[in-house]
C-alpha cells in the first residue's frame, strides 16, 4: 500500500522535474491519477452512498 503512494509520488515528482528543466516528460512519469480521475472516483464514491441510502433499489446506475 505504501509502495503504491512512493510510485504515485515519485512519478508526480519526475514529471515535475522534466518541466522544470525544459525536457518533455515519458509516458512512464505520466502515470499518476489526474484531476479528471479524482472526480471520476467521486463520483463513484456518491453513487454508493446513494445506494446505501435508497431501501427500495440497492443497484443504481453510475452516471459518469
Amino acid at each position: 500500500f505504501i509502495e503504491a503512494f512512493a510510485n504515485i509520488y515519485r512519478n508526480f515528482t519526475l514529471t515535475v522535474m522534466a518541466h522544470r528543466s525544459g525536457e518533455q516528460p515519458t509516458p512512464e512519469m505520466l502515470d499518476f491519477p489526474n484531476v479528471q480521475d479524482g472526480v471520476r472516483g467521486m463520483q463513484f464514491i456518491e453513487t454508493i452512498v446513494k445506494a446505501g441510502w435508497n431501501d427500495e433499489q440497492k443497484w443504481v446506475k453510475w452516471e459518469e
